[in-house]
């Protein structure tokens, strides 16, 4: 075993048989448990590799426990483990045993602008509430109820609430049957939104008893990353597949649940002893990446919380530097300011650009940051922005791939069938839409009848049938295997003419050229799948894109070193970077408006504690005592949190005078500044 582990890593790492919650602080190495342990388990004769099933979220944090487990047991055992999320296992199961369900193998994943389209197909249908109602409202909303784990079914129709206002009591009153035909529309056209690749996996174990007990035949031993951002859906599928024996490895940290509003439960993770009588627990609070303050910070803001298991990070590196809270006029005078004080840190630490990040809680607050460096010459990236397999040309030739493996995919079909313009206009896709809906046939088949029977017009019909031949031809390619899948997507790109549809409508040849090379760039991805992957298939590729698109495959996954980072703090869980700037420390921001009664406000001060300790050496605080807030500039008032962090531990510099307030009985709290 490493020596490299501390006792409470050694006690979680070398635990055998049973459920064990790992209550894992921020930076105190869960990592190296996981995968440890599984080294552990495989070298002492416990499993076999392909026994093993490790979930987490992300498939960046996948490969990197696949390559550190490598690095242990070997590159051969390491690829017999079942490493992955938890929509990649699931789909992994579904791909075998969807027929049970009603569906067929070759179905398709759908991305959520794939979904709006399948929405707003159904709200057309559906006389009164086209133009009445959002699709993206009715998405969340259908999202909501598939993770608090009903069955795709549909929901029971909820009671109204006295404090419902009209628009609510109305999405209220039409979800129901919004619900189940966008459940028919999906499953119409063969296609599984992200949601329902996990409701479909337990909905299956619970009707098939049989297929449950053979996955935990199995699977002898499942280990959890990130337990705390687990929903309820996700909690029924562990507990199935855990099962009697209930070799049951979770590891977390409860002050780090800031998925609420997509989901998660915090309460899987608190509850997690009760739920499996015979757990144990350990707890890690030895930090390897802050200073002694950044955690005393932590921890004192944290330790107001009532919702969270007790515990104390402490680090072994050093008391460091107090945190600095700069406060400024307004968000310009923050972003020139933040230049300043990172040019003033850079002098004194010999860093580089790469080693600050910008912290903020919305989206919205990085646009000074961006003038003002770009206007003093700092390289920075935005992380969070498009990703490259959401920009269109890219989503195009996805959508023409999904086409050729699932026909019936309609939202695909409906993507690319006038891409490029081929004359296939809304009257023609309306009268293909209602042959679809009155003969229950699907999209791509109805489009067939109706170019059969004659009754588009010649534009129309010609434009369908050059795009049906088309496909018709390359899905003759797939289903033969003729041609390895980058040479099909070349082929595909060129001859469906979407390439010289590209060149036409570029406006200067610069974008005509990123945008070629974006189409080149799929096929570059393309030809590193199939490189990687002993038996490479298109339906594979596609569902590798769909579920956690990887990078630009022109970049390297790593940070640059010469570039600053600004991003959400959502998006910096599980980062780290020397000095850390957490931007909009003002109430409304940090803590959001939105979350500051009941629960939320639980989930605010979560956000803040995993700003803090992002940092490694060093926190910088900004706040505006002016800010512009939904199109006027507004006075603020220091967050709350400011006045939770210890006594003593934040140097206050003064950059603009905050004008006294009238006084009131209802402000919110903050501490008070002087000069």
């Amino acid at each position: 075993m490493s020596n490299n582990l501390n006792p409470e890593q050694n006690a979680a790492v070398t635990h055998v048989d049973g459920p064990l919650v790992v209550l894992a602080g921020a930076g105190s190495g869960k990592t190296r448990v996981i995968t440890q342990r599984i080294a552990y388990l495989l070298n002492n004769g416990h499993a076999k590799p392909g026994q093993i099933l490790a979930l987490t979220f992300t498939n960046k944090a996948a490969n990197e426990m696949r390559d550190r487990v490598a690095g242990l047991i070997g590159k051969d055992a390491a690829e017999k483990v079942f490493l992955g999320t938890f929509h990649s296992f699931c789909l992994r199961v579904l791909r075998r045993e969807i027929e049970r369900l009603g569906y067929r193998k070759n179905f398709s994943v759908s991305s959520e602008s794939d979904v709006r389209t399948i929405l707003r197909r159904v709200l057309d249908d559906m006389d009164g509430v086209k133009d009445a109602f959002s699709p993206k409202i009715f998405l969340e909303r259908i999202g909501s109820i598939k993770n608090s784990g009903e069955t795709a079914e549909g929901p029971e129709e909820e009671e109204e609430n006295d404090s419902d206002t009209e628009t609510e009591a109305k999405y209220r009153k039409w979800l129901p049957a919004i619900y189940e035909k966008y459940q028919s529309a999906l499953r119409a056209a063969n296609t599984l939104d992200f949601d329902d690749l996990l409701v479909l996996t337990v909905q299956l174990w619970q009707k098939y008893p049989e297929v449950l007990e053979r996955y935990q035949n199995r699977f002898q031993y499942l280990l959890v990353d990130e337990y705390q951002d687990t929903n309820a859906v996700q909690y029924r599928l562990l507990r199935s597949l855990a099962g009697e024996r209930a070799n049951l490895f979770v590891v977390g940290d409860d002050d780090q649940s800031i998925y609420g509003w997509r989901g998660a439960d915090i309460r899987n993770i608190l509850d997690f002893e009760s739920d499996f009588p015979n757990a144990q627990n350990v707890k890690l609070e030895q930090n390897y990446r802050s200073t002694q303050t950044i955690l005393d910070a932590a921890n004192a803001v944290i330790g107001r919380n009532k919702q969270r298991r007790p515990k104390k990070l402490w680090s072994a590196l050093g008391e460091g530097r107090s945190i600095d809270h700069i406060i400024t006029a307004d968000s310009e005078s923050e972003a020139d300011t933040a230049v300043e004080w990172l040019h003033h840190i850079l002098k004194r630490s010999g860093g580089s650009f790469g080693d600050f990040a910008v912290l903020y809680r919305s989206n919205i607050q990085s646009r000074p940051f961006e003038i003002a460096f770009r206007r003093a010459g700092i390289p920075y990236v935005v992380r969070g922005g498009q990703d490259f397999f959401e920009r269109t040309e890219v989503r195009d030739i996805m959508a023409y791939l999904r086409v050729i493996a699932n026909p019936a995919d309609e939202a695909a079909v409906l993507r690319v069938v006038n891409v490029p313009r081929r004359g296939v206009g809304d009257a023609a896709l309306h009268h293909i839409h209602d042959v679809c809906r009155e003969e229950r046939v699907s999209f791509a088949k109805a489009m067939r009848r109706t170019l059969d029977r004659g009754t588009l017009s010649t534009r129309a019909a010609q434009g369908i049938g050059e795009f049906l031949g088309v496909v018709s031809a390359y899905r003759s390619q797939f289903e033969s295997g003729t041609r390895a899948i980058p040479d099909l997507i070349t082929g595909l790109i060129d001859a469906s003419g979407y390439r010289a549809e590209l060149r036409r409508i570029s406006k200067t040849p610069g974008q005509w050229i990123q945008r070629s090379e974006n189409l080149d760039a799929v096929t570059q991805a393309a030809e590193q799948y199939c490189e990687s992957t002993r038996k490479p298939t298109l339906t594979e590729f596609i569902d590798l894109c769909s579920l956690e698109p990887p990078t630009d495959p022109r970049r390297a996954d790593k940070r640059d070193d010469r570039s600053a980072t600004l991003m959400t703090i959502h998006s910096a869980k599980g980062l780290e970077f020397p000095f850390v700037f957490i931007a909009g420390v003002e109430e409304g921001l940090m803590p959001h408006d939105k979350n500051v009664l009941g629960p939320g406000l639980e989930e605010e001060r979560r956000l803040f504690y995993v700003a803090l300790t992002r940092a490694r050496r060093h926190v910088t605080l900004f706040e505006a005592i002016e800010r512009d807030r939904h199109g006027r500039s507004r006075p603020t008032t220091t967050s709350r949190f400011i006045a939770e962090l210890p006594e003593g531990s934040v140097n206050v510099r003064q950059r603009a005078q905050r004008p006294q307030p009238e006084p009131s009985t209802d402000k919110p709290p903050g501490k008070k500044r002087t000069a």
